[in-house]
């Protein structure tokens, strides 16, 4: 009788091991639960340093270089750079080269014609470097009174466009009023340009790489210039230069009161 006694209520004493199991366990869940706040806190702190650290890692990689920093130009926000492939074939056909045509004098009027001028505020002058001096020019109030300027693009572009017409002397030569009435005053304007140009290439100094082949027919290893180059949208910075043009009579170019001249061309 006792042991049936006994093991009738020996479910009772596993009731009792499972209140206390239960008892237990509420009393855990609470470290638990701290424990997995702090586990989960941790990840997301980890995950956190990690975002940042990709993000400061992003940033340098994407900021400019010192080599790249740009000389302040009103201009710079044209700029638009993209990876174009040259063409430098021997033959190429271009309509900035060949003989002399109407077609092809439109062509470099298009980039050369009429200096572009524009406009820059005094801020400007300074943030580009330059100092605010009497010499310098500036438009009349009635066409806003900023200082006379054009892009360093256009001024390129007619000097290679010098150039190319002093290869064909005969045909340009004997129009040019310049060369005409004196034709050593053309040929300092010629050297000005071809000097201008090889300081402009040694100043870009491009190091894009050029390739060789071997061509049936040839001895040596022949040059293929027909390779990417980091560019400019020149057609972007044009655009951008006709929407800043400053139009106004040449009569209306003069110097206004109080101005003072430099002794020579600077």
């Amino acid at each position: 009788m006792g042991k049936e006694y006994s093991a009738q209520y020996s479910p009772v004493d596993e009731a009792d091991n499972e209140d206390a199991k239960l008892l237990y366990r509420g009393t855990a869940i609470k470290p638990l639960s701290k424990s997995r706040f702090l586990h989960v806190s941790l990840w997301l702190m980890h995950g956190v340093l990690i975002f940042i650290t990709l993000l400061f890692f992003t940033l340098w990689v994407r900021a400019p270089l010192k080599d790249d920093i740009l000389l302040y130009s009103p201009a710079n926000e044209a700029i638009e750079t993209s990876i174009v492939r040259f063409n430098g074939s021997w033959d190429r056909h271009s309509p900035y080269r060949g003989s002399p045509s109407p077609d092809l004098e439109a062509a470099w009027d298009r980039v050369t014609a009429d200096g572009r001028l524009l406009g820059m505020t005094s801020e400007q002058v300074l943030r580009a470097g330059e100092e605010l001096t009497p010499y310098l020019a500036r438009y009349p109030e009635e066409y806003g009174g900023k200082y006379l300027m054009t892009v360093e693009t256009i001024h390129q572009l007619h000097c290679i466009n010098m150039v190319r017409q002093s290869t064909w002397g005969d045909h340009y030569m004997g129009h040019d009023l310049d060369f005409v009435h004196s034709p050593d005053e053309w040929r300092i304007h010629l050297d000005h340009c071809i000097e201008m140009l090889r300081q402009v290439i040694m100043c870009r100094s491009d190091v894009t790489m050029v390739t060789y082949d071997w061509v049936e027919g040839l001895d040596d290893p022949y040059p293929s210039f027909n390779v990417p180059h980091q560019c400019r949208n020149f057609e972007k910075i044009l655009d951008w230069v006709e929407d800043h043009r400053v139009h106004l009579p040449a009569s209306k170019l003069v110097r206004q009161e109080g101005y003072v001249d430099l002794p020579s061309p600077p």
